[in-house]
C-alpha cells in the first residue's frame, strides 16, 4: 500500500512570509498551477486513491479536490489535520513575529501558539479514526492513500505514524534519502511518498478489529520510505512574470475543479 503525505499549494500568506495556522489563507495563482501539476503527476504514474483525507482549510482542500478528480473517491476533511494554531502571530509577517510577540505577551489577550503536545492528540486521533481503519480494510495491499494537510502538522503526523511500527520496522530505500533520526520538510505540493506492507503471517491472517491507539499498533508490518519532498511534477513550473502568480487567484474567473478536469 502506497501512502501520501502532501503539502498544500502555494498561498498568499507563503508568499508574504506570514504565519497563517488556522487562518484560511487563499491560494495564488501559481498555487492553482502546482495543484494542475501534481494531478497531472498523478494521472501519468496511473495513482488511483482509495482515500483522500485532507484538513478542512482552503488551501488544503483545494489541493486535494484537483488530484482527486480522476477519482471516485469520496474526499473526507477533517480539522484534525490543520495547521498548528500560531494563536497571536496569526497572520504576522515572521520577521516581526518576535516583536510583535514582545508587545503582545504584555497584553492581557496574548493567545499563545498550539503546543507540540496538543498537535500529537490531533495527529493520533486522525490516525486511530480515518487511517488505521483503512489500512485494516480488505485488499489494503493494493490501495493508494493521500493525506493533504500543512507544514508543521505533517511533520507531526509522520513523527506519530513511525510510533505505530515496531523499532526496525521503518527503512528508508536508497532514494528515500534520511536514515536513522528524520525531520522531514514539504515544499508546496511537495510530498512524501511511503509504502506500507504486512508482514507474510499477517497476510493469512489479517487483523479484523482496531483496538485504541497504542505504540506498536502496527507490529508486524514493515515501513519503507520512498521519496521526501518529492516535486517531479515542478521540475519546469517558472511562476508567471510581473508579479502574476504571487497574487490571489481570482476565483471569480473559473471553478476551481475546472482547472482539474480531464482535457479532450
Amino acid at each position: 500500500m502506497k501512502v501520501f503525505l502532501i503539502r498544500h499549494a502555494e498561498t498568499i500568506h507563503n508568499v508574504g512570509q506570514a504565519w497563517a495556522g488556522s487562518t484560511d489563507s487563499p491560494l495564488t495563482s501559481h498555487g492553482i498551477l502546482q495543484i494542475e501539476r501534481l494531478a497531472q503527476y498523478f494521472a501519468s504514474t496511473r495513482t488511483r486513491f482509495s482515500h483522500v483525507f485532507s484538513s478542512d482549510l482552503h488551501r488544503a482542500v483545494a489541493t486535494a479536490e484537483g488530484i482527486n478528480t480522476t477519482n471516485t473517491t469520496e474526499l473526507r476533511l477533517t480539522a484534525l489535520l490543520q495547521e498548528q494554531q500560531f494563536g497571536s502571530r496569526e497572520g504576522t509577517v515572521f520577521r516581526r513575529s518576535r516583536r510583535n510577540n514582545e508587545e503582545k505577551e504584555e497584553d492581557a489577550v496574548f493567545v499563545p501558539a498550539e503546543t507540540e503536545l496538543a498537535m500529537r492528540d490531533r495527529a493520533n486521533a486522525f490516525l486511530n479514526d480515518y487511517f488505521l481503519p483503512a489500512v485494516f480494510e480488505a485488499d489494503s495491499t493494493s490501495q493508494a492513500i493521500a493525506i493533504v494537510a500543512h507544514g508543521i502538522i505533517l511533520r507531526v503526523l509522520w513523527e506519530c505514524l513511525t510510533r505505530l511500527f515496531s523499532p526496525g520496522a521503518v527503512q528508508f530505500s536508497p532514494t528515500g534519502g534520511g536514515g536513522g533520526a528524520l525531520t522531514p520538510f514539504w515544499s508546496n505540493t511537495g510530498f512524501m511518498e511511503v509504502s506500507i506492507e504486512p508482514d507474510a503471517a499477517l497476510l493469512d491472517n489479517p487483523t479484523s478489529s482496531i483496538s485504541l491507539l497504542s505504540d506498536f499498533v502496527l507490529s508486524g508490518w514493515s515501513m519503507t520510505v520512498l521519496s521526501i519532498d518529492s516535486k517531479p511534477h515542478l521540475a519546469d513550473l517558472r511562476r508567471t512574470r510581473g508579479g502574476i502568480g504571487s497574487m490571489q487567484h481570482d476565483t471569480s474567473q473559473k471553478r476551481i475543479d475546472s482547472f482539474f478536469r480531464p482535457r479532450s
